[in-house]
């Protein structure tokens, strides 16, 4: 009868390990920090920028980008630059606004700041150099 109850607890204790361990890997992973402002991949790697809100406004900004790979996990990179690019158009001038940006405690994930100068579709450029090599990514955001 020992012998039983010891079995259960065993394979108690090793389906709550188990789930346990499948959900950090989950959060870790899989979960963008905050609600998806914009996603753009390119050559095996997806870049997510987020935030509280879900959107970029005119004005100071705080965001997270998170770089990862297509199984979903983790891109490192070494010397990475994000900035946020609106052509001329009339007599409004070129804006090149550039973020600021800090690695976090997760692999993949950055901390980041940007000023936007003005509401609109602004072009995102993104590149980064890492152990794996380089990339660079153009998408669009929309600041309300």
């Amino acid at each position: 009868m020992k012998s039983a109850i010891g079995r259960y607890f065993l394979v108690f204790v090793t389906l709550v390990v188990a789930g346990l361990m499948g959900g950090c890997n989950k959060s870790t992973v899989e979960t963008p920090v905050g609600s998806v402002i914009a996603r753009s991949g390119s050559n095996g790697v997806t870049a997510i920028l987020s935030n509280s809100n879900g959107y970029l406004s005119e004005g100071q900004n705080e965001f997270t980008l998170e770089l990862r790979n297509d199984q979903g996990g983790a891109v490192e990179a070494g010397a990475i630059t994000l900035y946020f690019d609106m052509p001329a158009m009339g007599s409004m001038p070129h804006m090149k606004n550039e973020a600021a940006l800090t690695t976090t405690n997760r692999p993949g994930v950055y901390r980041g700041t940007v000023a936007i100068e003005m509401k609109g579709t602004w072009q995102t450029k993104l590149s980064y150099e890492g152990p794996g090599g380089g990339n660079q990514f153009t998408f669009a955001v929309n600041v309300r």
